[in-house]
């Protein structure tokens, strides 16, 4: 809700869709990015605007992708009638589940951006830490002769 200065007071409550919106006929709608592209952060933004559950086609088995979950995304790893709208990274990965979609929506960002996260993710294994600044330094030995 708004108040009269146009500041939120409350959140909606997140709900799953409770199947009468979603018929055979409506349309599903996949999220597609390449990894650290957004998706994450744009599903939380449907999740809190909007107070619709959203799914992803990820193995819930995995660490991060637990992580997601245990950090609020509860329809993490869910691609079912209560989803509307699924983050998946296929084609550069083939996520836990198939589902099919009539609908797209692709995220696109600079790649020199998606890949330094990327290493950050990789390197620490979370969401949302960053390596320290000579991290780079020590597996940057050696590109030197390949960046002339």
């Amino acid at each position: 809700m708004l108040n009269e200065n146009h500041i939120v007071n409350e959140l909606p409550e997140k709900s799953f869709l409770n199947g009468l919106e979603k018929t055979g006929d409506q349309d599903g709608v996949v999220m597609a990015s390449y990894p650290r592209s957004g998706n994450t952060l744009l599903r939380g933004y449907i999740e809190k605007i909007m107070g619709i559950v959203t799914g992803s086609d990820t193995d819930t088995s995995h660490s991060l992708n637990k992580a997601l979950l245990t950090a609020g995304l509860v329809g993490e790893g869910l691609v079912d009638k209560r989803i509307w709208v699924i983050k998946t990274h296929y084609p550069e990965r083939y996520g836990g589940t198939k589902f099919g979609a009539e609908r797209c929506v692709l995220l696109v960002r600079n790649p020199l951006d998606c890949m330094l996260s990327l290493f950050n993710l990789l390197a620490t294994s979370t969401h949302d830490l960053s390596v320290a600044d000579d991290t780079y330094e020590k597996y940057s030995n050696g590109w030197d002769q390949y960046m002339k």
